[in-house]
Parts: structure tokens; sequence; C-alpha cells
């Protein structure tokens, strides 16, 4: 109860999300931001966050004109109270360095989610 007093409840942030993907889009035309949230909870009246899918129009440009035809999938595990995958495809341009391309927030990584 003290931490959620210090740090605000997971649901406000969760609440945030729309608005943040609005922000966004607003900010950065072009940008690609999905936001699924669970049918089943949706029929209960419902909201329940299932995945966050973010790719900036400055990273798609760059991919195509300047990285070479190399994308390699990254995860990492999310732990606390929020649980889940954050799945990052990553490029790589001529001099070695790496680019984040794409961000998907998952519960579990599968073979469709990375399609």
């Amino acid at each position: 109860m003290i931490l959620e007093k210090l740090e605000g409840s997971f649901c406000d942030d969760y609440n945030k999300l729309e608005a943040y993907a609005n922000a966004l889009r607003g900010g950065n035309p072009g940008c690609h931001v999905v936001i699924n949230l669970s049918k089943e909870a949706l029929l209960q009246g419902k909201k329940k966050f299932l995945r966050m899918y973010i790719c900036f129009q400055a990273l798609k440009m760059g991919c195509k004109e300047g990285l070479r035809p190399f994308i390699g999938p990254d995860r990492t595990f999310l732990k606390g109270k929020a649980k889940g995958q954050l799945l990052v495809a990553v490029g790589r341009d001529n001099m070695d360095h790496f680019y984040p391309l794409a961000w998907d927030v998952v519960h579990r990584e599968t073979k469709r989610r990375w399609t």
C-alpha cells in the first residue's frame, strides 16, 4: 500500500497508454503504434492490457536507406508486478552499430509474435 502511494498504481499507468500512443502518433508522423487489449475482458466491460507495439517512422526510413539487410530479434524479461517480455527487432549498419527498429511488449514469446 505504501509503495503504491509512493510510486502510483500500475492501473493509472495502463490507463495513460492510449494518450501516450496518440502523443507518439501526433509528434512522429508515420509512427506505428498498436495497443492490444484482451477481447474477453472487454466483453466483461473491463480493460486488460495484452501488448503494445511501437515503430518510429525515422527508424523505418533509416532501416530502408542505411542498414544492412539484417534484422536480429532480442528479448528481455520484465520482472516485478507487471510481468511479460519486451521483444526488440534490431538492425545493423555498415559500421556494425546496432539500432532498435521496433518494440513489442508481450506476455510470452511466440513465433507468431515475432512475425
